[in-house]
Formats: structure tokens, C-alpha cells, sequence
């Protein structure tokens, strides 16, 4: 059904009514529970910046249909709230709704929503996708052992690697342990200052020099929402702090957001330690699946047993700054097609760039 009514509201105004809503269309639907789904982090965003809003979709009738979560980082362009913080993005609502988003452009005045890791099947959406991707995920429904069978019929020596450095680590620098859902904030400073650290040392772009990035971590971390909590995972060997993941928790889904390691210990590779710690932790606890978001690194490919289909793209009007973006989209696959080594990934890695620091921008409310 296509709806025709939008309003805007602030993710804290809300009603008790809108909030059952948003969880039940959650609930109904496998690939929203992530998280980031969560109305508790709409809300946390909006505590972190001002420029946040949630578009409802209404049907003709006056009854809703969908919930789409917004940050405007600038006077033209509309984004999935949180931005690059948010790994993923989309309407919630009923199964099979089209959105009038030409509408929602309309009526905001933007000239374009920009998207990066929307969920594929989400038809308002995918049709305008230029980019295919996935996110992978760790899926423990059926347990440790037929996950650990799984990756060895798969070919994966990841999870033996990871117990070959785990007894190293064991040896040269103390016993390994976990542990799970760590309170102390003195930690999480270890994990930020580790961060920051790696940002530097590859030549990312460190967004925690942006107060509201920092602000939205620690308030997460501190302030637990009935459906959205941030748990902490500290490796320890003996009593060195060697390795920590960030997650965020919805009901039983862990998603790794932030992961960093003692430097020093980077040839027991502690991060990868700890996930085999985590996945032995999470199927102890029930938990259906840990997320590692997309992008395809050798321990996303190694550990995940499942992935979910992702897009990117941006729906745009009959605007300048949709047609520019257009453009460099076409000059992308252009440039991409060609023979030319690592010089063809340029212009990816350039809007990837450009759409990181523009997502980090604070707009007017």
C-alpha cells in the first residue's frame, strides 16, 4: 500500500501507542532485529544531536504504517539517524508497505536520502540502490557445537587459529578470561583511547573528536533503554587488559560495534580471542546471533554462518544535489569498470569518505 500522509516528530515525543507499534512490526519481521531497529536508538541519537526526527507514514485512513528514523546534516540531504554510527538503516513497519519518500523530500525541502547499509529487501528503498553489500552475521541458533561444525565444514580455520593464540596468550602473558557486560567506564576509555589510536595509525577518520559521536557512545553505555543496552566484552590476560568490544544489545542480538586491542598485543591477535571468548559466552547465554556488520575482512568472512543482503543509494528529486549525486555515482562505475588496478576502488573509498565526514555534520533542527 502506498501511503500519503508524513509527519515529523522528535524521537522523545513518541507515545506509549507508537512505541508498542514499533516493536511489533519489529517482532514480525526477522531481518529488524538488529538494534539499531530499536526506537531506543532513535531516541539515544537524538539525545546526542538535535537535528534528529522520525518520519511516520500514514495510510489514507490515518492509521500508521511505518516509522523512519532521520539525522539532516545539512540544508539538502537526509540521512538514517546516527549516520556512519548506524550499520543499519531502513523503515520499520508493516511487511510489503511502499513509502512516498519523493513526498518526504517534498515536504522537508531536501533534495535527496542518502543510505549505505539499508536492508535489501526493502523495496522503497532498493530501487534506487547503486550498490550491493552484506552484512555478516554470527548465527548461534542451533547452538556452539553445530556452529563450530558448520565453520569446519565451510573451511574455516578461524576458530582454531584463534585457540592456537589463545593458549599462546595464555602462556607468555597469563591466563585468558572473560568478561561480559563490564561496567567500569575506565575500560571503555581504554577502548576509546585504542581507537582513536587506530584511526590515527591507518589514516581514518577518527569520529571521536566529534562531541556528539562520543557523547551518543557514552550515553548508551551508561543509560540502558528496555530495548537497547551497550555491553561492554573485556579480554584479560591474567591481569593485563588486552582486547574490548562495544556491542549493542537487542533482546537476544548482540551487534559488534566498536572492537579494539592493545597494540603491544597484536601478534596474539587478542581481537580475534576475543570473539571466540564472545560466541562461547553467547551461546552459554541464549543469544540468537552476534552481528559483525559488513565489510568483508578475513574475520567477518571466516566467522559469520549467515549474512544479510544490505544496499546502498540514495532516492533523490528532480534537485542539483540529486543530480550531482547521480553523477559521481556514474563516474564511480565507470572508473570501476576499468583495468586499473587499486586506482579503480579511488572514487568508492573518496565517497565513502566524503559520506562519513557529511554524516558526522550536526544540521539545523
Amino acid at each position: 500500500m502506498v501511503t500519503n500522509m508524513i509527519e515529523l516528530v522528535r524521537p522523545d515525543t513518541l507515545s506509549t501507542e507508537d512505541l508498542a507499534l514499533w516493536q511489533s512490526w519489529r517482532q514480525a519481521d526477522p531481518d529488524l532485529v538488529s538494534p539499531y531497529y530499536s526506537a531506543g536508538w532513535a531516541k539515544a541519537v537524538s539525545r546526542a544531536r538535535d537535528d534528529i526526527r522520525v518520519a511516520v507514514f500514514h495510510d489514507q485512513a490515518g492509521r500508521k504504517r511505518a516509522y523512519l528514523p532521520l539525522q539532516r546534516p545539512s540544508r539538502l540531504v537526509l540521512q538514517p539517524a546516527g549516520g556512519p554510527l548506524c550499520d543499519y538503516q531502513g523503515a520499520i513497519g508493516a511487511s510489503g508497505q511502499v513509502l512516498p519518500m519523493d513526498d518526504l523530500l517534498k515536504s522537508t525541502g531536501a533534495g535527496r536520502y542518502d543510505f549505505g547499509n539499508l536492508l535489501a529487501k526493502q523495496s522503497s528503498f532498493a530501487r534506487h540502490a547503486r550498490e550491493i553489500h552484506v552484512s555478516r552475521v554470527i548465527n548461534l541458533s542451533e547452538g556452539y557445537e553445530a556452529y563450530i561444525n558448520h565453520r569446519r565444514e565451510a573451511g574455516s580455520s578461524e576458530t582454531k587459529r584463534a585457540r592456537k593464540r589463545k593458549r599462546k596468550l595464555s602462556r607468555d602473558i597469563g591466563p585468558v578470561s572473560l568478561e561480559a557486560n563490564c561496567q567500569d567506564s575506565a575500560a571503555l576509555d581504554q577502548l576509546i583511547t585504542w581507537k582513536c589510536d587506530q584511526y590515527r595509525r591507518t589514516g581514518q577518520t577518527d569520529i571521536f573528536t566529534r562531541d556528539w559521536a562520543l557523547s551518543l557512545v557514552r550515553d548508551l553505555f551508561q543509560h540502558q533503554d528496555e530495548d537497547l543496552t551497550a555491553e561492554l566484552f573485556v579480554l584479560y590476560a591474567g591481569d593485563h587488559l588486552a582486547a574490548l568490544n562495544l556491542c549493542l544489545r537487542s533482546g537476544p542480538v548482540l551487534h559488534s560495534w566498536f572492537i579494539a586491542h592493545d597494540p603491544a598485543l597484536s601478534h596474539f591477535s587478542p581481537g580475534l580471542i576475543l570473539f571466540e571468548e564472545m560466541i562461547e559466552y553467547a551461546c552459554a547465554h541464549n543469544f540468537a546471533e552476534i552481528d559483525l556488520g559488513a565489510g568483508d575482512y578475513r574475520f567477518k568472512l571466516n566467522l559469520a554462518n549467515a549474512a544479510r543482503p544490505l544496499c546502498g543509494g540514495f532516492v533523490g528529486s528532480n534537485t542539483l544535489s540529486a543530480r550531482v549525486r547521480a553523477l559521481e555515482y556514474d563516474l564511480r562505475g565507470i572508473i570501476e569498470a576499468l583495468p586499473l588496478g587499486p586506482v579503480s576502488t579511488w572514487p568508492g573509498k573518496a565517497m565513502r569518505r566524503h559520506d562519513l565526514h557529511l554524516g558526522l555534520r550536526v544540521g539545523s533542527s
